[in-house]
């Protein structure tokens, strides 16, 4: 009886392990490509979050298409003058506005939203000029509570502060943090934000090497220490630190932006890296990923697809698949990590830059994209 109560009590908790794991509802907001980059926000201030892909917004809850600026011609070819989408209030007047970074090498351009005002296109400020590498961050880099831009500016890796209101329409100041031209390129691959050495701190890391973040606060706006140790030699895209083995050193966790796969960059004593590729058959052009708690368990997990067509458009292969994955990140101590997939759709896959975040309010990691194939919400339920 006892026997037949635990083999009982298992199969119900791996029914319910089964049962736990994250669906998604598929929702097509545009059958057409936008952009490359989306955000989401209260743009009318109507208490639901809209989406915004940079020439236009759609509206919750029946997503009406409203112009943000004029639009780009109605086609899957060629390119958007929208990589990555940010909404804020960057002039602080209680409205969203939306900074769009464009084609590589472009300015960034950030649009101040009209207040409802009727169905005119939004003023247009130039914020900075020189945009490079095409991963982009806008994030707390300084744990301080104030997002900056990440990302190369004219020919270097800086950071760039939102500035004061009284100075909102000049060009933003930037931070230049070190001198090395190849990161910063504006057709360079890959960028994060990550504690390497961990000290608490966020570090800056490209393929070849990383900076350290300056303890001194004072120290911020100046040159960073750079570190020269190769850590992926593959043009990637996002990088984030995690100590995947348990041996006390913070690795790198990236994906192939033109080739296929995802890299756990180990960390060695000496501080070089070690990289060891998975699933190298199962996706490929992952441009971009985010690193966030999908299932609820408390463990972060990666988030990435297929940038379908990151290069130019055929239209004979239209209908090929452009996946979309969650992957569980299972990890041992003295063990490689584990890198469960979970396939979320086959016909969406990512952009240049794409949102993992609550958009409806239930708590749950919803999953927001825009590239070649359309605009696509994910909604967990």
């Amino acid at each position: 009886m006892k026997k037949s109560f635990l083999f009982l009590l298992v199969i119900c908790t791996g029914l319910i392990a089964v049962s736990a794991e994250p669906k998604f509802k598929k929702i097509t907001l545009d059958d057409m490509f936008r952009s490359e980059g989306v955000g989401i926000g209260d743009f009318n201030k109507d208490g639901k979050n809209d989406v915004v892909v940079g020439d236009y917004w759609y509206a919750a809850p029946d997503w009406k298409l409203r112009e943000i600026r004029k639009p780009r011609k109605e086609t899957r070819g060629g390119y958007t003058e929208a990589f990555a989408v940010y909404p804020d209030d960057y002039n602080r007047d209680g409205w969203l506005d939306v900074m769009v970074i464009p084609f590589h090498g472009k300015s960034a351009k950030w649009y101040e939203n009209p207040k409802n005002e009727g169905e005119r296109h939004w003023k247009e400020h130039e914020a900075f000029k020189g945009t490079g590498n095409e991963t982009r961050l806008y994030l707390d880099l300084f744990g301080d509570g104030k997002k900056v831009f990440l990302m190369g500016v004219e020919g270097k890796i800086a950071w760039v502060p939102v500035p004061e209101v009284s100075k909102i329409n000049e060009l933003w100041p930037h931070n230049l943090i070190g001198d090395e031209p190849k990161p910063a390129h504006k057709f360079a691959h890959g960028l994060g934000a990550s504690d390497v050495n961990g000290d608490g701190l966020l570090d800056v890391t490209w393929g070849g090497g990383w900076w350290a973040q300056p303890k001194n606060k004072s120290e911020k706006s100046g040159k960073w220490t750079y570190h020269a140790k190769q850590i992926v030699k593959d043009g990637v895209a996002d990088m984030y630190h995690l100590d995947a083995d348990g041996d006390g050193l913070n690795d790198v966790l990236c994906t192939s932006a033109h080739g296929t796969g995802i890299y756990w960059c180990k960390q060695k004593e000496d501080g070089s890296f070690e990289t060891n590729p998975f699933h190298k058959g199962l996706i490929r052009e992952t441009h971009s990923a985010n690193y966030v708690d999908v299932n609820g368990d408390g463990r972060k997990d990666l988030v990435t697809g297929r940038r379908f067509f990151a290069h130019g458009y055929r239209p004979s292969l239209a209908g090929q698949a452009s996946e979309l994955y969650w992957f569980d990140l299972k990890m041992t101590k003295g063990k490689a990590p584990e890198f469960v997939p979970h396939k979320i759709d086959d016909q969406s896959g990512v952009g240049a830059q794409f949102l993992t975040e609550d958009l409806n309010g239930d708590e749950k990691i919803d999953v927001v994209v825009s590239n070649r194939k359309g605009v696509f919400l994910f909604l967990q339920e």
